[in-house]
């Protein structure tokens, strides 16, 4: 059976708010530039993101060169070594302090 499709795909979320915040923004422009601020915004935009996506690039590919620390080997294979941190307070009921006799 085929699969009925719509005219448009649908466009990814937040992409409503953007577009009416560049339009907002764009009818604060004299309607006689409108037209040439709207392309140079569209590439300034496109090369922004294509800036964001390169750099995106490089950090993962400067994490990936990075060599990993081995992991040390637990005395005991098959169990983890225990914490040696702070202590934690005791699970149960909290106490409060109660009133002495004297007071």
């Amino acid at each position: 059976m085929a699969k009925a499709e719509t005219g448009a795909a649908r466009a990814p979320r937040g992409t409503k708010p953007v577009s009416q915040a560049f339009f907002t923004a764009l009818d604060a422009i004299p309607e006689a530039q409108r037209a040439a601020v709207a392309k140079a915004a569209q590439v300034v935009i496109r090369d922004e993101l294509k800036a964001r996506r390169e750099k995106t690039k490089a950090t993962a590919a400067k994490a990936k060169a990075q060599p990993r620390t081995p992991v040390s080997k637990s005395a005991t294979p098959g169990k983890t070594p225990r914490r040696t941190g702070a202590a934690r307070p005791a699970r149960g009921r909290k106490t409060t302090p109660r009133p002495s006799a004297a007071e």
